[in-house]
């Protein structure tokens, strides 16, 4: 049984056809030319709606616009905790002019393209190590990775304080163990160079250790401690950092002329 519209003189069905086709172009039209409400970003594509409509295959259709990339990667900055640090800290204000600078910049840059997950970067005291692994994460981020910024010596702080409440512990510490890419930045430093405690020594492996078991988390660690250091410290740690991070294992030997932050104080006494 044919339909109405099959059942019209062709003439007619076509012209139907027709002023149907220019219906849904000037309804893609009127929708493109709508002013949106999304902010930070002045969108003049998609007159800050987030999407465009399209014609697809005789269909309306919505196409997410370039700045929704661009709107959401604003977001996971805010949401890394590192917003002021990838300002400044970036591939291109690392300095390389010596041939130790330039191994620690190319080996992160080849941890970005080879899109590695693990990386790890221990040793002497003001090296660039801090500087190096945040422009890491800057990259990612650009990518529309979600990333998270962990401050050992004050994060540590904040999650022995919950480990009474099982409950709330489990909250806080949850993020760390599953956000896409997380930074830990300086692993196991402690005040006054203590040692660190079995409590610190637990937590960490508890976050190191759900990321070990789960391929596709992006981890990134730096520490005054190289891997040997670690080792002692526990040896489960150590080894399960040394093996995730295979290629991208950067070890500095204690050399206060690699210290940076030294030189720079040099130059105004």
């Amino acid at each position: 049984m044919k339909s109405i519209q099959e059942s019209l003189p062709e003439p007619i069905r076509n012209q139907q056809l027709s002023t149907q086709s220019i219906s849904i172009e000037v309804q893609i039209q009127r929708y493109n030319e709508e002013e949106g409400y999304l902010k930070g970003k002045d969108c003049r594509t998609c007159k800050n709606k987030g999407y465009i409509m399209i014609l697809d295959e005789g269909y309306k259709a919505l196409k997410p616009c370039e700045c929704q990339r661009q709107r959401q990667n604003k977001v996971n900055v805010q949401q890394s905790g590192m917003q002021k640090m990838i300002q400044d800290y970036t591939f291109e204000t690392f300095e390389g002019k010596t041939m130790w600078q330039r191994i620690i910049k190319e080996s992160a840059q080849a941890f970005v393209s080879d899109k590695a997950y693990w990386f790890f970067i221990g040793g002497q005291v003001g090296a660039g190590k801090t500087h190096i692994c945040t422009a890491i994460v800057n990259e990612l981020l650009k990518q529309g990775k979600q990333a998270l910024y962990m401050l050992w010596r004050e994060e540590v702080v904040k999650l022995k304080s919950f480990v009474a409440d099982g409950k709330e512990y489990m909250k806080v510490i949850e993020p760390f163990k599953t956000k896409e890419v997380l930074y830990i930045d300086d692993l196991f430093k402690t005040e006054r160079g203590s040692s660190p405690s079995a409590t610190d020594i637990t937590i960490a492996f508890e976050i190191l250790n759900a990321r070990y078991q789960d391929k596709d988390l992006i981890t990134i660690i730096s520490s005054e401690k190289v891997i040997k250091e670690l080792m002692v410290i526990d040896e489960a740690i150590a080894s399960r950092i040394f093996e995730k991070t295979k290629g991208y294992c950067t070890q500095l030997n204690q050399n206060q002329h690699m210290n940076i932050r030294m030189r720079e104080r040099e130059k105004y006494e």
